[in-house]
């Protein structure tokens, strides 16, 4: 897990293409967010279960595909969530290292 500023960003993908489970460290991460707090979640495919969990526990979402392998979820909770998510581009979370190809 990577904090900046009021992003959080964890990267799960490693866990996924090992047939591990990473649902207890996704919910660790979410249960140490701040009101505040922007989660950005890199996976290997759409999250479709952890959305439903997540707007159960009030967090809005935006869902990106930057490649076949590669989606990003970025979920907020609060007043103007819809807008703040609107306002992101998720692409802006695929770092340099991985644009390359590396």
């Amino acid at each position: 897990m990577k904090r900046n500023g009021n992003v959080v960003e964890l990267d799960v993908r490693s866990f996924l293409r090992q047939k591990l489970e990473p649902f207890k460290q996704i919910m660790d991460a979410v249960n140490a967010l701040e009101s505040d707090d922007v989660f950005v979640l890199h996976a290997i495919f759409k999250p479709t279960p952890l959305l439903g969990i997540m707007k159960a526990k009030g967090y809005a979402n935006k869902v990106e595909s930057v490649s076949d392998d590669h989606w990003i979820t970025a979920f907020v909770r609060g007043a103007g969530a819809r807008a703040k998510l609107e306002a992101m581009s998720l692409h802006s979370f695929v770092h340099a290292d991985e644009e390359a190809g590396s």
